[in-house]
């Protein structure tokens, strides 16, 4: 069975630009985990502000025994509460 975890979120606007290259970094390094099937960064196509981290792992476990303990993640997540309006919108899918 999978695990998908679904983060949908909104940047401030003069941050946008810089936002999007550093996830899409950040993302190269967390799909070379192992268990992890994919991680993409997606960019609204009618609000450029608004964004969806797709994070597909092999299982539930690989989440927190695995991603969290990647060495850029405390970083990568102090960026992007930095870098937000308002809240993150997570969903977690068994598939």
């Amino acid at each position: 069975m999978g695990f998908i975890v679904l983060i949908i979120l909104e940047v401030k606007p003069e941050k946008v630009e810089d936002f999007k290259s550093r996830l899409l970094e950040a993302a190269a390094t967390y799909r070379k985990d192992p268990e992890t099937v994919d991680w993409t960064v997606q960019q609204d196509l009618e609000n450029a502000n608004k964004f969806v981290l797709i994070e597909k792992y092999e299982k539930e476990s690989s989440l927190t025994d695995i991603h969290r303990k990647n060495p850029i993640y405390q970083e990568t997540m102090d960026f992007i509460v930095t870098s937000i309006v308002g809240s993150i919108e997570k969903h977690f899918i068994h598939t």
